[in-house]
């Protein structure tokens, strides 16, 4: 590495004492170049301008994200969460609103009014315009994103909107955290002089739709709908604006100096500069931040040999900064791969952790760790991680075959087969991922281990190994989460014109062989007995129960209910149970419908 600075210097320092005679013997380059820099400047600050606003937004989401999965936020009190929603508002001045969504589905809000004041309030998720499909949408995601643009009915004006499932240590899901910044607002910081701005900045949305502009710094103006939120260039008023996709104007010396940062076109007898840079990483589409100005605003009087003494000081001066850049580059590698080892010690394969090195010793050893990633991650999509990591803490003794106490849950959906005969395969497993993103949601929210899909079936398991005590009473309150949710998806496929699904739940609690199971070579960790094979006769008995019409059956057996610790917890009152016989056992057996 020494090697390595001591080459960077002496290659920048030879740079920069090159750039330095050529500039003070006149080769300065000309006015449009020097005009394009300036704006190339301006752009830049206000880029950055823009993160350090929305940027605070994200890392402010997380935080408060990060405190309510450690329970630092008692998420299940309304009004301690909407004092800490109150906080991060005081704390990121850009937001206005920030919002949590609980499991209930109620929606607690601070929202920040245009004289400055916060309020707080809690609405119901399903009294806003896709608001519980947005919140589904998040009850299977793992990562904070910036989604696309969404109307806000009490600003009227579209909103960004940034997006964060909350999840306790163990992945379960416990809500979901929405910051909004209106475009009035963005608009107000790039026209802001104090960040650089001014009245010719833009930020565009779509190509020619107007995102920020010092025009849309209160957006009532302009009528806005959720059907046509944004101004086009053209709408917006800008007479220059309006003419930024017009034919561009060519000349060898403005094509060089432009290249790829922008083009000139004519407006009103003027030819004007367009500059501009694309941002990504607020929201599925990227920006376009920009500024243009009238290409006569030439700065030609410049001291030519002023000019090279104070570029030629600024080249030593980035000459040593890039050397200073260089070793903390050279540092930061090694940090990847540091972070990259305890993201595959905490069994997180999906983020990409190679990042290319000029010191090939470096870069050989984020490619081998990368590889390794990448191997482990398809190792990661056939097993549960919940077990793995359970596995991990309990050590290689976890693993021996052994006779346990646990309950099991076996899923099927009804007439699945006949169904999915007339989908296309791709909308086939679409919906079976979605079905079983639901039904894992519920199930790993209550502690439970998803053992195996079969088909459309889903087969789970509570008990020691799942680090749940009261595994009777964690596999019915799952089964109850999930006959609530199939519920409420049914109501959004009726809505689109879909038929609803269908499910039998069966449930049966006793005592069955953990560990692995199968040849040496191709072994499951899996459980096997009788307690496995009831379970399963419980859900095809769902069969006799359910009756047309009704969209979920769950069925608990005696030895089920009689294994709950503490029957309070479950939520609901137990009907009386029926006798019925069951292939493979002599007696009949009690048979408890829950839903």
């Amino acid at each position: 590495m020494i090697g390595a600075l001591a080459l960077a210097f002496a290659s920048l320092a030879l740079i920069s004492g090159i750039a330095y005679i050529v500039v003070l013997a006149g080769a300065t380059g000309t006015a449009e170049r020097l005009l394009v820099d300036r704006a190339a400047g301006v752009i830049d600050r206000q880029v950055a301008a823009i993160q350090s606003r929305l940027d605070p937004v994200t890392e402010q989401l997380e935080l408060l994200a990060a405190l309510m999965a450690a329970g630092r936020v008692d998420v299940d009190s309304p009004v301690a969460v909407r004092e800490a929603l109150a906080i991060v508002m005081e704390r990121a001045p850009a937001l206005s609103m920030v919002a949590f969504g609980t499991l209930d589905l109620q929606l607690h809000r601070a929202v920040r009014h245009p004289d400055g004041t916060i309020t707080r309030d809690t609405v119901s998720l399903t009294t806003l315009r896709r608001g519980f499909e947005r919140f589904r949408e998040l009850q299977t995601s793992h990562r904070t994103f910036w989604g696309d643009l969404f109307w806000s009915p009490s600003m009227r004006q579209p909103v960004l909107n940034v997006r964060t499932p909350v999840r306790r240590v163990d992945d379960a899901f416990i809500g979901a955290l929405v910051a909004t910044v209106g475009v009035g607002d963005l608009s107000s910081l790039i026209g802001d002089p104090k960040h650089g701005g001014d009245a010719r900045h833009f930020i565009l949305f779509d190509h020619d739709k107007v995102l920020a502009h010092r025009l849309l710094t209160d957006p009532s103006h302009f009528k806005l709908t959720e059907d046509k939120p944004l101004p086009t260039v053209r709408q917006l008023g800008d007479p220059v604006l309006a003419h930024i996709w017009d034919p561009q104007l060519h000349s060898p010396t403005i094509d060089r100096t432009l290249g790829a940062l922008g083009h000139v076109v004519e407006a009103d007898g003027h030819r004007w500069v367009f500059v501009y840079r694309e941002l990504r990483g607020y929201g599925p589409r990227p920006w376009l931040v920009g500024q243009y100005f009238p290409i006569e605003d030439a700065t030609a009087d410049l001291d030519k040999l002023m000019n090279g003494a104070i570029v030629g000081a600024v080249t030593l001066a980035v000459a040593l900064g890039l050397a200073i850049l260089m070793g903390f580059r050279m540092a930061r590698s090694i940090r990847t791969i540091t972070t990259a080892a305890e993201a595959i010690e905490r069994l997180e394969f999906d983020q990409p952790m190679h990042k290319r090195s000029r010191l090939r010793e470096i870069d050989d050893a984020a490619s081998s760790l990368d590889k390794a990633r990448s191997a482990l991650r398809w190792f990661g999509h056939y097993v549960p991680q919940r077990l793995v990591r359970r596995l991990m803490e309990l050590g290689e003794d976890a693993v021996v075959s052994r006779r346990t106490d646990l309950t099991v849950m076996f899923t099927d959906i009804v007439s699945f087969t006949p169904q999915a005969e007339h989908l296309p395969e791709h909308e086939t497993a679409a919906l079976l991922n979605h079905h079983f993103a639901l039904l894992g949601a519920c199930i790993e929210h209550e502690g439970g281990i998803i053992d195996k899909y079969i088909g459309d079936s889903v087969m789970a398991l509570w008990g020691p190994l799942s680090g749940t005590p009261d595994h009777a009473a964690a596999a019915i309150r799952s089964a109850l989460a999930i006959a609530k949710v199939i519920g409420e998806d049914n109501q959004v496929r009726r809505a689109n014109g879909e038929a609803p699904i269908r499910l039998r739940i069966g449930l049966h609690s006793g005592p069955a062989v953990v560990g692995n199971i199968g040849a040496p070579g191709r072994v499951n960790f899996t459980v096997v007995g009788d307690t496995v094979n009831v379970a399963n006769r419980f859900e095809q008995l769902g069969k006799i129960y359910m009756q047309a019409g009704e969209e979920v059956v769950v069925l608990a057996s005696g030895a089920t209910i009689a294994a709950v610790k503490d029957r309070s917890s479950l939520g609901i009152d137990l009907p009386p149970p029926q006798l019925r016989r069951v292939r493979g056992h002599a007696q009949p057996v009690e048979v408890y419908r829950l839903a």
